[in-house]
């Protein structure tokens, strides 16, 4: 029962913030157009409603749902088999329906940060600002253009024709991962139809940024992870799956600089929660082992081997927007702040700066336009991070309602927009690179007029979705098993943690890749239960046959 009074208590809480919110509709909107509004008494009888009516409302729906989900993996028992014509089918179907995104985009919807990742290749400069494995792949591709004598625009074209195969493949191979697990037809069918139809995967499949591969990965990862889980709940152990885990892990780590901290936090979440599976301990701690060591090698390898083979670190301003935004909203907002202070943040950045530059749901005119002074915030870390708490002691509700502005888009559904939604265009640029639409062409017509977006999902809802499923997992099947939505966890913490950006899709992609295991997952463990009640009632009835 418990856990229909905390999820209530958490959406109605949410739900009365939502409330007190007043968005322009764009994140780059001062703090007259983006802010809280009081809470008062109206807010807290709105809560107690919420709350009384989320706690009749909850349990009744999941009742239905799990009763729902016990018959379909009743009837789906014996339905789902692996065959080689349904991954023909789909694999033809797949490359029929995206060839017309890569003719329609070509080479691609190419990113600010895309270029200047093929810049380092230019320049011959290692930095990490963007993932080296990403730019890395960029500077193959670029390169292999040059040995064929092609410009920049074909070696874009070339880059993207790999990435949306590796992603088709990648599909395919979720749907032997799924037909592998007996997963019913109808489940089965739908999340194809969603992966291969609905329109924002394969616009992520023609945008040229680094959240894409970062994506791809973190799907290849989240599926040998659901499988080590499940080993270990039934006691079980292959080194196959261990060694795609840890593969993962790396991909993860090395597509996106938040990655290494995704991979870390469910390297610690997994052996904290599987200690009690009864698996045999050397082969238990040789999986721990395996997993912390790799977690910690990530760290070493992007930490002091990175400083030591000379490598352009990413600026540390980039790890610290939410607190830059904080002592800024301090200031805009005339909190509690001594003239010591004052004069310490304008060694930072210009104080008479601020007001002017300063956006809530943003912090980029801050860190570009306001005069930051970088080297000064690089050599004097300790004296901005002492400004910050004492002034966080000062000023706690300032700080708070900053940091959910800031975080906007991934707690509040009502908050969407296009801000890093997807990729496709072509962004500016020096090298000549243009978009060039062969579908409109060769038929006459543009097939980007039925699948750019109009409408903006907000990126709060896949988190919830995720939440919501976890609470209903560990309701049903056990506490442990959120061990399951850890990977999800650790995108959406780090981003609640230094996001620069309140609305971004591309900064929860992983979420959308692995959507459709809010369904899968209640389904993998329905079966598993039924599975093992089946197993203690044959064993029950041998006994007695015996006896």
């Amino acid at each position: 029962m418990w856990y229909d009074w905390f999820l209530s208590i958490i959406l109605a809480f949410v739900a009365v913030l939502m409330t007190r919110v007043h968005f322009s509709g764009t994140v780059s909107s001062s703090a007259d157009e983006n802010y809280f509004a009081g809470f008062g008494i109206s807010a807290v009888i709105l809560f107690v409603v919420l709350l009384l009516v989320f706690r009749l409302v909850i349990p009744c729906l999941d009742g239905k749902l799990h009763a729902y989900l016990h018959r379909v993996c009743q009837r789906d028992a014996e339905s789902a088999r692996p065959h080689k014509k349904i991954l023909r089918f789909w694999s033809v179907v797949i490359a029929v329906a995206w060839l017309p995104y890569y003719l329609s985009y070509y080479p691609g919807g190419i990113y600010s940060d895309t270029f200047t990742s093929i810049s380092y290749h230019y320049a011959e400069i290692v930095c990490n600002r963007h993932p080296i494995f990403y730019n890395a792949l960029l500077d193959l591709a670029v390169r292999f253009g040059e040995l064929l004598g092609r410009d920049l625009t074909w070696s874009m074209g070339f880059f993207l024709a790999v990435q949306m195969i590796l992603m088709e493949l990648e599909i395919i191979w979720f749907l032997h991962w799924m037909l592998s697990h007996r997963v019913g037809r109808r489940l089965r069918t739908g999340v194809m139809v969603f992966l291969v139809f609905f329109p924002l995967i394969p616009l992520y499949a023609v945008s040229v940024w680094k959240d894409t591969p970062f994506s791809m990965a973190f799907l290849f990862w989240f599926l040998f992870a659901v499988d080590l889980y499940l080993e270990f709940r039934r006691g079980q152990w292959r080194l196959g799956t261990l060694a795609g885990f840890v593969t993962g892990m790396f991909l993860v780590a090395f597509t996106r600089n938040n990655g290494m901290y995704v991979t870390a936090f469910m390297a610690v979440m997994f052996a904290v929660l599987t200690l009690a599976c009864g698996v045999p301990l050397f082969r238990k701690l040789f999986t721990y082992a395996a997993i912390l060591m790799s977690a910690f090698l990530i760290c070493v390898i992007q930490g002091p081997v990175y400083r030591h083979m000379g490598v352009i670190p990413t600026d540390v301003v980039e790890d610290i927007g939410i607190p830059i935004q904080q002592i800024c909203s301090v200031v805009v907002h005339d909190g509690e702040i001594t003239q010591a202070q004052l004069e310490s943040i304008d060694r930072f950045i210009p104080v008479e700066n601020i007001p002017e530059y300063f956006k809530p749901c943003v912090v980029d005119s801050i860190k570009w336009s306001a005069g930051m002074d970088w080297g000064y915030l690089e050599l004097h870390k300790p004296e901005f991070w002492d400004l910050w708490k004492h002034l966080m002691l000062q000023n706690p509700d300032i700080y708070l309602q900053e940091y959910l502005l800031e975080t906007l888009g991934f707690w509040n559904v009502d908050v969407s927009g296009s801000n890093g939604y997807v990729m496709t265009e072509v962004w500016s640029n020096d090298y000549g690179v243009e978009q060039t639409d062969y579908f409109e062409r060769f038929f006459g017509f543009s097939f980007q007029h039925f699948v750019n977006p109009e409408y903006y999902i907000s990126c709060a809802w896949l988190f919830w979705l995720f939440f919501i499923c976890m609470i209903f997992v560990m309701k049903h099947y056990g506490f442990r098993d959120c061990a399951l939505f850890m990977p999800q966890m650790g995108v959406w913490l780090t981003l609640m943690a230094a996001t620069p950006l309140a609305i971004s899709l591309r900064y929860v992609a992983p979420l959308l890749f692995t959507l459709p295991f809010v369904f899968l997952i209640p389904a993998l463990l329905e079966r598993e239960t039924q599975n093992k009640i089946v197993s203690e009632e044959t064993a029950l009835m041998n006994e007695e046959n015996l006896q």
